[in-house]
This record gives C-alpha cells, sequence and structure tokens, in this order.
C-alpha cells in the first residue's frame, strides 16, 4: 500500500482501499499460511470438476458479468458499491483464477453500455474459443472497438 499511495491517484488508492476491506469479510483481517492452503486446495478441487465438465461440454457460454456493464468508477464510489460489482464480476474473474482460457465477444450496445458474452474452454484449446468467438461476432451487426465515449 505505501507504493501505492505514494505512485498511485486518488482512484487507485481508494480502490485498493475499498477490495482490501471486502476481502476481509472472505479471508478473515489476517490471513495466514493455513489459510492460503485451505483456499489453494479448493481451488484444485475446482479445477478439477470443471476440466471434468468441459470433457463432456468443450465449450460454455456464459456472461461477462451477472449485471449490464457498470457506470465509470462504481467501484470506487463506497466499499458497499466496490463489493456488489466485484460480485457481478464472477464469471470474468473466477475463470482466470482457475487458469482456464476464455475470451469475451461484444454482441451489442444497450442504452448506450456495451453486452457480450464469454466463452470458456478446456486448457491447451484456445483455438476453438478464437473459432467460437469469430461464428458469434459474424452473427451481430456491432462495430469494435465501443465508442470509448458511449458515457459521455
Amino acid at each position: 500500500m505505501p507504493l501505492v499511495e505514494q505512485s498511485g491517484d486518488q482512484g487507485i488508492i481508494k480502490a485498493l482501499n475499498h477490495y482490501s476491506a471486502i476481502s476481509e469479510v472472505w479471508w478473515g483481517p489476517n490471513p495466514d499460511l493455513k489459510d492460503y492452503m485451505k483456499g489453494y486446495a479448493r481451488r484444485g478441487t475446482l479445477i478439477g470438476q470443471l476440466q471434468q465438465f468441459l470433457e463432456d461440454c468443450p465449450l460454455i457460454l456464459l456472461p461477462v458479468s451477472s449485471e449490464q456493464a457498470f457506470d465509470q468508477d462504481a467501484d470506487i464510489a463506497s466499499i458497499e458499491s466496490m463489493r456488489h460489482v466485484v460480485s457481478a464480476q464472477w464469471p470474468m474473474t473466477s475463470i482466470p483464477t482457475l487458469g482456464f482460457p476464455a475470451i469475451s465477444v461484444p454482441t451489442s450496445v444497450a442504452e448506450g453500455l456495451p453486452v457480450g458474452v464469454q466463452i470458456l474452454g478446456r486448457k491447451f484449446r484456445e483455438d476453438t474459443l478464437f473459432e467460437a468467438a469469430e461464428i458469434i461476432e459474424a452473427h451481430n451487426d456491432i462495430v469494435t472497438p465501443i465508442d470509448p465515449n458511449w458515457n459521455s
């Protein structure tokens, strides 16, 4: 945190403080090696279960987020807002935590906010993700990249 406070702007400092506050609920105020080992073991169990599932279903279509895109800086508005954003982002954050490849594909814009899907695939089979993403993109009439001023 001292390096962030020295080099970061107010937004990143606020984000890190909020994230620390909500992660304390998950890990406790002072996680130790036992907590880490328990979490790492749980991760291993989830990896095994997902690998097994992907044997029968090699691609899984997921939302990018469990909610519509958030307004700029929603994550730093308050600790509760950060908790809400992080909770809604589980599809986007859990996949890389487990080490699986995924790709996000824009599909439309709703009320000025980008909408898309995420495709999760087997490890070392990124080629299937690119093929599926290409098919989805071909069936949507969205121009990418999305206008960066969409929220202005």
